[in-house]
């Protein structure tokens, strides 16, 4: 499967051992500074389109936050501080996803919303496994067989109605 082309802005504060971390998981075929990007912009209008075109991915380090130019043609924007990347702006999905930099890959930036038909968006898991007494719940974005077959039916786990914390006499007693 093709990566996602991607033109990523970040803060200037990340080091160098952040920014060859961030090359290996992005998978960034270029590294460049904003006056950089402005100079391709300037001498090419359609630089967003051949980077996009050429499915590249690259990271300008922005010196300030505070500067928008050409800011509209971040597909993401990300602040860095202090191991935490927060996304700012996001084109893919929701903005405000905040992840330690360490787990921090092109698909977990771009998947956000399912804009892109460049990135797979992949079934979620059931977030427990199944019970017995869970057959009449709906399976959680897998269903059908899967759904079936992660159900436990070794063990029953029904709550027991009679419980002091289900029973409403009990609660409700003076």
């Amino acid at each position: 499967m093709e990566l996602p082309s991607a033109i990523i802005f970040i803060n200037k504060e990340i080091g160098d051992l952040t920014k060859d971390s961030l090359q290996t998981q992005l998978f960034l075929d270029e590294i460049i500074s904003k006056n950089e990007f402005d100079n391709r912009v300037v001498v090419d209008p359609n630089y967003v389109n051949v980077v996009h075109g050429q499915n590249l991915r690259v990271m300008v380090i922005l010196d300030d936050f505070i500067n928008h130019t050409n800011r509209e043609m971040a597909d993401v924007v990300i602040f860095f501080n202090q191991g935490q990347a927060t996304i700012e702006k996001n084109k893919f999905g929701p903005p405000s996803l905040s992840l330690p930099i360490l787990k921090l890959n092109i698909w977990s930036l771009l998947r956000g919303g399912n804009v892109s038909d460049e990135v797979p968006i992949l079934p979620v898991a059931p977030s427990k496994i199944l019970t017995e007494c869970d057959c009449n719940y709906p399976p959680y974005g897998l269903g059908g067989i899967v759904a079936i077959e992660l159900r436990d039916t070794g063990i029953v786990a029904c709550k027991n109605p009679d419980n002091i914390y289900n029973n409403p006499d009990f609660i409700n007693r003076k």
